[in-house]
């Protein structure tokens, strides 16, 4: 089943052409992996596709319904994990946690229980307790996608998640967003790595 499709879709910043006439669709369960260099309109794209920014012209449609039109449609099923870590260092991983998750109207025992599945995904468990600052970057960079997941989203977009971190922790979280795809999850993962998006997307 096709989940998402972006037809000719094009942004510009003045005289810049961030992203110039692209078209690609994703099927439901599978790794789609955007592929370039910084600066060739990946964060751009996957903006519009989150519904951040409209595009100049071109359709993104998610289950057949226009999302530039009606965001809504898509913003319920999505998760987004931005390329800067979105957290706040004074709180501990689970207040991180418990703060995105309200964000996304999930409350009392709802709450506790996705925040002990995703941190158990994510491998942070048993430092829920430690404030964001104490975490190293690789612990933060997983946390984030954590705040993601809370919601169980249909489709995820991870933007360069694992940016300036070490090789272990570059690991986990690839074969995180492995052991996500095998439960169902859609996954649109950004990168200037060729070896990562060989290593996870179906199609790039």
């Amino acid at each position: 089943m096709q989940l998402l499709n972006v037809s000719h879709l094009k942004k510009y910043f003045k005289d810049i052409k961030a992203v110039d006439d692209i078209s690609f669709s994703i099927e439901k369960g599978e790794i789609l992996g955007l592929l370039g260099p910084n600066g060739a309109g990946k964060s751009t794209t996957i903006s519009m596709l989150s519904t951040l920014i409209k595009p100049d012209d071109g359709v993104i449609t998610y289950k057949g319904k226009d999302i530039v039109k009606s965001p809504q449609a898509i913003q319920g099923s999505l998760g987004y994990v931005p390329q800067e870590i979105a957290l706040y260092p004074n709180l501990t991983g689970r207040e991180n946690l418990e703060f995105w998750g309200r964000a996304y109207g999930l409350k009392g025992n709802k709450l506790k229980k996705q925040i002990k599945k995703v941190s158990g995904i994510i491998g942070i468990t048993d430092r829920l307790k430690d404030k964001v600052s104490q975490y190293s970057g690789g612990m933060q960079r997983r946390l984030n996608i954590g705040a993601a997941l809370l919601h169980e989203p249909e489709l995820i977009i991870m933007d360069e998640p694992t940016v300036g971190i070490d090789p272990q922790s570059r690991k986990h979280i690839l074969d995180t967003v492995l052991e996500l795809n095998k439960e169902g999850m859609t996954v649109i993962y950004t990168s200037h790595y060729m070896e990562e998006v060989e290593y996870i997307c179906n199609k790039v």
